[in-house]
């Protein structure tokens, strides 16, 4: 996987210390006409920030984790910057956690920003890999698709990753999480959300409020935001006609904690 670097990421990074890399979450990818994180990389510029969006697969955590250890490297060497700032949306939080405890990249890393990681995994996980497996396989004769990409994503397997995947000293980590009601968020959600609330409570869709705050020693929760899974990377396919959630709003917060914490 190749990375390009354009000039426009060459620029010095005024606002913070390191500049930003976005990694997505489980269908990852980052176009020219339309990325993953819709139109963030572009606001986040016009604030003077120095910011990437990354590609992956649909793999293996540390599949991917590898991939997003390639990416960063040559970024790095890129930009002759030391150390990056990961912000990173659902199963990315995970391939970056991993990648900076299990692939040695801990001094190359100043923090790491998940948004509605499912650090403990999700229900919808669990019972979609009871149920599942027929498709799966069928997604991975027409895709290529690992399945055991979605046990990655189930609460026994988050248990077993959280044992081994241990936070780094050097690095600094924030977490933030989204929840609003079932008839606010995008329609295609409403499946899942109706069980992940009856399981674990608050969700965004996909991801419970709980499992994306993650709660571990030296983790700073950052908040919880009126947002579904996908408003948080500012994909908008709600019923409502004006979305209370401002996406480039909550970036700004992003960075501007970055900023304070001199990161």
């Amino acid at each position: 996987m190749k990375l390009v670097v354009s000039k426009a990421n060459l620029r010095t990074h005024k606002v913070t210390n390191y500049p930003i890399v976005l990694a997505p979450g489980l269908f990852g990818f980052d176009y020219k006409i339309v990325s993953y994180f819709l139109g963030v990389a572009r606001y986040m510029r016009s604030m003077g920030c120095q910011v990437k969006a990354l590609n992956t697969e649909m793999a293996r955590v540390e599949r991917r984790a590898e991939l997003l250890k390639v990416q960063i490297l040559d970024y790095l060497r890129a930009t002759r910057a030391k150390k990056v700032n990961i912000i990173a949306h659902s199963k990315g939080g995970l391939d970056a956690r991993y990648m900076i405890s299990c692939l040695g990249m801990e001094d190359k890393v100043a923090s790491l920003s998940t948004i509605a990681t499912p650090h403990h995994g999700t229900s919808i996980a669990d019972w979609g890999t009871r149920r599942l497996t027929l498709v799966a396989q069928l997604l991975k004769g027409l895709l290529g698709m690992d399945p055991q990409t979605f046990f990655d994503l189930t609460t026994e397997s988050c248990m077993r990753f959280n044992k081994r995947a241990k936070n780094a000293k050097e690095v600094r980590y924030f977490t933030y999480s989204g929840a609003k009601e079932k008839s606010r968020i995008t329609p295609l959600l409403w499946p899942s959300f109706d069980f992940i609330q009856k399981e674990e409570g608050a969700n965004d869709g996909l991801v419970s409020v709980d499992s994306a705050r993650w709660g571990e020693p030296g983790v700073k929760y950052m908040g919880n935001f009126s947002a579904d899974h996908l408003n948080l990377v500012g994909w908008r396919l709600d019923l409502e006609l004006l979305c209370d959630f401002d996406t480039r709003e909550f970036y700004r917060g992003i960075v501007e904690n970055l900023k304070r914490n001199e990161l």
